[in-house]
């Protein structure tokens, strides 16, 4: 059995305040993820309203970024790392 093909997706954070842009696609490679970073900033700036970074694998998905208004203001990664923190000793 083949395993899923890594994607990476911008989207409208919330479906129902769509900014009428539809969801792209980008290959699950690091060019492929700078450029749906890129992307989806620039969508989240022009549209005015928020835009999440999902990366697809198979049936599984997660958001690892989200964007307002052309920023970051909230990452996955330093989601992870603060609750380390906060678990430790």
């Amino acid at each position: 059995m083949a395993a899923g093909v890594k994607v990476y997706r911008v989207e409208d954070a919330d479906p129902e305040s769509s900014s009428g842009i539809p969801a792209g696609t980008f290959p699950g490679t690091l060019a492929g993820l700078l450029e749906a970073l890129d992307a989806a900033r620039y969508r989240s700036a022009a549209s005015g309203t928020p835009m999440v970074l999902v990366i697809e694998e198979g049936k599984n998905r997660q958001v690892i970024r989200r964007f307002e208004d052309g920023h970051e203001t909230w990452s996955g990664s330093q989601a992870e790392i603060r609750s380390e923190r906060a678990d430790g000793p």
